[in-house]
């Protein structure tokens, strides 16, 4: 198979290649992004000429679209650690990172804010999406530069990895050079799986520090053992040429966080804990609002005493439509969705805190 991988840099001013402090990333595919050149054809009055067909097309800008890189969510990146946290932070905009004095490890805590790009944010900030795979029986580096992140979903099976789609847009594709050299990924103990997985719903979630900066968060409300569950997370990133001179994309706005959190179960009605046939019912009935924390804890230390987690709090969520699909053959199953909302008291609608060895993201 040719060798391929993927290697994350964060620039200081969008649009300059980053392929020296990278994090390496492992991907479950391998594509390079689609280029789409702003080009047209001269069509002026030039006499009998222009009858014949143009003569001339120029490109007059250039952008790329359509990478969407699934990876098995590790706590950390290979080599520079806090990359993959980056992924999350050129997301939603604002991140609060502090160590724990205690038992060492260091906290990341994400959520969105008004304009990700504004100088109190990302500002200039961008990534570079280093795609090393091979041309003919060289090895070569093919950098995309000024990275954006449109979208991110998390998707959750049994027996497998956390699954993170991550879907990029950006500048321009650098011409290829050197392949990165020793490429090292994270270790599989910081991966989180399927097995270090809990999802609570409702009760009082305990929040450590101020909004929206949690330092850590843990709840006591139900256990919720679904089958499967997605998170999808869409800010409407619009990336746009201005007339700036600049032959790429130079201005980049969001519209309003949005998601849905999907979660399938059996159709049933359990003496206790959570209950499917009772969550629809709640729907019926009325509006129905709830709240879920999900913690993947992967057990392994980032300091002493406390260990590489993930954690995905959704404090104010509103259930929507769904119906179970009854079967003669089997189980009958419901898929179960909730959006969300912002709530004042968390000051996000949807917050994570990454726990690593990483002093910054």
């Amino acid at each position: 198979m040719p060798e391929a991988f993927v290697a994350l840099g964060e620039e200081a001013a969008r649009g300059t290649a980053e392929s020296t402090t990278v994090g390496y990333i492992p991907v479950k595919n391998y594509n390079v992004a689609k280029p789409d050149y702003m080009a047209k054809k001269r069509e002026e009055f030039r006499g009998e000429e222009t009858a014949l067909g143009p003569t001339t097309e120029e490109r007059w800008g250039e952008k790329w679209d359509g990478l969407p890189l699934e990876i098995p969510f590790h706590t950390e990146s290979g080599v520079a650690k806090g990359l993959i946290g980056s992924i999350l932070k050129h997301f939603f905009g604002h991140v609060a990172s502090s160590q724990n004095g205690a038992t060492g490890q260091y906290r990341h805590m994400f959520s969105a804010v008004a304009d990700p790009f504004d100088e109190n944010a990302l500002g200039a900030k961008a990534l570079t999406l280093n795609m090393n795979h091979m041309l003919g029986l060289a090895l070569k580096n093919h950098p995309h530069t000024g990275g954006r992140v449109k979208k991110l979903s998390f998707k959750q099976e049994p027996a497998n990895p956390l699954m993170m789609t991550a879907e990029f847009c950006g500048q321009k594709r650098d011409a290829a050079g050197d392949p990165l050299a020793s490429p090292t990924f994270p270790a599989a103990n910081i991966r989180c799986d399927y097995n270090a997985l809990t999802v609570r719903q409702g009760a009082t979630v305990s929040r450590t520090g101020s909004a929206p900066d949690y330092t850590a968060i843990t709840s006591n409300g139900t256990v919720v053992k679904p089958d499967s569950l997605s998170l999808e997370l869409d800010f409407g990133l619009e990336d746009r040429q201005v007339l700036d001179g600049a032959t790429s994309p130079g201005e980049t706005s969001v519209k309003q966080l949005t998601g849905k959190l999907s979660m399938t179960f059996d159709y049933r009605d359990p003496s206790s804990g959570f209950s499917s046939v009772d969550e629809l019912a709640a729907w019926i009935a009325a509006v129905s609002s709830t709240n879920f924390l999900l913690t993947w804890d992967t057990g392994t230390q980032a300091g002493t005493g406390d260990n590489h987690a993930f954690i995905v709090d959704l404090p104010a969520c509103n259930r929507l439509g769904g119906n179970p699909e009854f079967s003669l053959i089997g189980r009958s199953r419901i898929t179960l969705e909730w959006d969300f909302h912002y709530s004042p008291t968390t000051e996000y609608s949807v917050g994570m805190l990454l726990k690593n060895t990483a002093s910054a993201v």
